[in-house]
């Protein structure tokens, strides 16, 4: 479905960062409210109220950016803005068939990549896996 709304929303928008960015906003807000309310429904703390547990949400959000600052760098900005962008800026000139197919082969392409770069080696249910992705693609 994302790849549908992407087609015609990269269309729409000529700025690819303009809607990466508001599409990264988008979640970014969701992320934060779905954690805040978490914290609230399944605190241990009795009779916990809703800014204690935003309290409690931001002091964790803060000791996880303060403890792992280089791989929240990465995780955030390369592997999640990153790889938006370039699926953002690349789907106003690809359909949105041909982009579901590109992203269906990921898993057979990620097991190359792995074998190749790092020497992993794939099972065989790996390699029927890989083969009924490739099949049914």
């Amino acid at each position: 479905m994302f790849i549908l709304r992407l087609e015609s929303a990269s269309a729409a928008v000529p700025d690819s960062s303009a809607l990466n960015a508001a599409c990264l906003s988008v979640v970014m807000v969701g992320s934060l409210v779905w954690t805040i309310g978490e914290t609230y429904t399944s605190s241990a703390i009795p009779d916990m109220n809703f800014i204690d547990a935003c309290r409690i949400t931001l002091s964790n959000v803060a000791y996880t950016v303060q403890k792992h600052p280089y791989a929240l760098i990465y995780l955030g900005g390369v592997t999640t803005a990153l790889a938006n962008y370039i699926q953002t800026k690349a789907q106003k000139d690809i359909s949105a068939e041909r982009a579901s197919i590109i992203y269906a082969m990921d898993p057979v392409y990620g097991a190359i990549f792995a074998n190749v770069l790092l020497g992993e080696s794939l099972t065989s249910y790996g390699m029927v896996g890989a083969g009924i992705i490739t099949v049914a693609v």
